[in-house]
């Protein structure tokens, strides 16, 4: 019996090794199972934070090319719009010579370009329209200048002084262009709403 009594012995301590062995294997596959958890959600929050941080400067990338792109065509609006007003202004200023005050008007333009050359001998570049309203108005306001019909104009004169040491333009074109120069900054913050 004692030969029994110590194979039993040896079996019940080889079965009670088992359940310790599987126990212990059970717990470190807990262990195993939980660190594993916890790497991976620290592996998904890193994920989840960097696509965060993705996101967040796609979506900053995109604002500022949306806000540069935005400001592009309200530039160009505004600039559209500027120059077709002052393109309609021009068209307007193409039947000027029809308008009842162009002889006062014409007149306006020479005294002014007149009066910025002094007193010398200076000759006077009209369009071949206005030669006849030129002669009558430098008689009227006294002034002496040779009459020159050279000139392309919607109106006004061009002045000179021998040599064209000096010229001074007074047409409608050149009275536009530098309006148009002037009140650009004004015409924009107007449409701006500034």
């Amino acid at each position: 019996m004692a030969y029994e009594d110590l194979l039993k012995s040896v079996e019940e301590s080889a079965v009670e090794q088992e359940r310790e062995l599987q126990r212990k294997a059970a717990v470190a596959i807990e262990e195993i199972k939980a660190r594993a958890k916890k790497q991976a959600e620290a592996v998904r929050q890193a994920h989840t934070e960097g696509a965060g941080k993705s996101l967040v400067a796609e979506r900053n990338k995109q604002l500022y090319i949306t806000k540069a792109e935005s400001k592009e065509l309200l530039i160009k609006t505004r600039e559209s719009a500027f120059e077709r007003a002052f393109a309609a202004a021009e068209a307007r200023l193409k039947d000027l010579r029809a308008d009842p005050e162009y002889p006062r008007i014409f007149e306006k333009l020479l005294r002014e370009a007149a009066t910025a050359l002094g007193a010398e001998a200076f000759a006077v570049h009209v369009d071949p329209k206005d030669e006849a309203l030129c002669r009558k108005t430098l008689a009227a306001l006294q002034i002496s200048g040779e009459i020159l019909p050279d000139l392309q104009s919607a109106g006004g004169v061009i002045l000179s002084l021998p040599g064209n040491a000096v010229v001074i333009s007074n047409t409608v074109e050149t009275r536009l262009l530098r309006a148009k120069e002037h009140n650009r900054h004004m015409v924009h913050a107007i449409l701006s709403g500034d």
